[in-house]
């Protein structure tokens, strides 16, 4: 009785948290843009001028956001009506930045989209699928170790003592110096770690972990319900590609399930073909894993599959 009494009060602490918070919206901008950071220097521009545009915008709280190669997502709370604001300080200064590269990229068509945040499930849901973003598009990091985003702050211990033992702030010499004007002076001071201002300088991070029963109940949503990232990726309209680890097993499961076979390169011919459209379309799988993962052969995959 003791562990479902204290699975249910923790379920109510979070759910008391999420409903004090206010509007929650999940930003994004879409996959398919150019891309727009191409090395360190400017993902790291990009973390810096992120913390300054929140400073600029108060009224928000930022529970996690995540920089990609060509567009962003963001877990954020705060009123509607100043998303666009929000957003466009950050499109404009970045166009800043780029253009004293002497990369004549104009952002003009770079467009936020914006979900509203309604239940404390789809406000983990989106936390976890943020946090695991990065993860997906580079595999050679994890959730806790992706560089570009609030991800690898989340119960990470060690992060935050680093943090804490920093001396290094942002000055205003070097805000110029990233985006070439000096009307973001007033925007030093932050503390910054490996080059930017850390995220645990301006992102909510207890607030948006304590929407988690504990570190065990976060860690099984970013790496186990995998159900649930693709029901968001349909939602927000992107094509989410998923590690190897997480699609074996989706695949195992369902060959199990279905033909009672739990190893699926077993399975008989016709039900390869099955499966293979199974994790194409529904999962966005590319063919090289539907390839390792049925022993299937190529040619015969691509013509049912091209």
């Amino acid at each position: 009785m003791t562990m479902k009494n204290d699975f249910a009060s923790e379920e109510r602490r979070c759910e008391l948290l999420f409903l004090s918070l206010g509007p929650c919206w999940h930003l994004y901008t879409p996959e398919n843009h150019p891309v727009i950071f191409t090395d360190e220097a400017d993902y790291k521009a990009a973390m810096t001028l992120t913390a300054i545009c929140h400073l600029a915008f108060p009224q928000f709280r930022i529970l996690t956001f995540e920089l990609m190669s060509n567009h962003i997502h963001f877990t954020i709370v705060g009123p509607e009506k100043d998303l666009g604001p929000f957003f466009g300080m950050i499109r404009k200064y970045l166009e800043y930045y780029l253009q004293a590269k002497g990369r004549n990229t104009s952002l003009e068509d770079w467009e936020y989209k914006k979900r509203p945040i309604r239940t404390l499930d789809d406000a983990r849901n989106v936390i976890a699928y943020d946090n695991r973003n990065g993860f997906i598009v580079n595999p050679a990091y994890s959730p806790y170790s992706y560089p570009w985003g609030a991800n690898r702050c989340f119960f990470n211990t060690d992060h935050a003592t680093r943090y804490a033992e920093s001396k290094t702030v942002l000055r205003s010499d070097a805000i110029r110096k990233i985006f070439h004007t000096r009307t973001l002076d007033g925007f030093s001071g932050l503390v910054m770690l490996d080059g930017f201002v850390c995220p645990f300088a301006f992102c909510d991070i207890t607030t948006a972990e304590g929407l988690f029963r504990n570190e065990r109940h976060y860690f099984y949503s970013i790496s186990k319900n995998v159900e649930r990232m693709k029901e968001i990726a349909k939602e927000i309209g992107e094509s989410i590609y998923y590690t190897d680890s997480d699609l074996f097993a989706i695949v195992r499961s369902y060959c199990k399930d279905r033909y009672g076979i739990d190893r699926p390169t077993l399975i008989p011919a016709d039900k390869k073909i099955e499966v293979a459209k199974m994790m194409r379309f529904e999962y966005n799988a590319s063919a090289k894993q539907i390839t390792r993962m049925l022993k299937i052969d190529p040619n015969l995959l691509n013509s049912f599959l091209p």
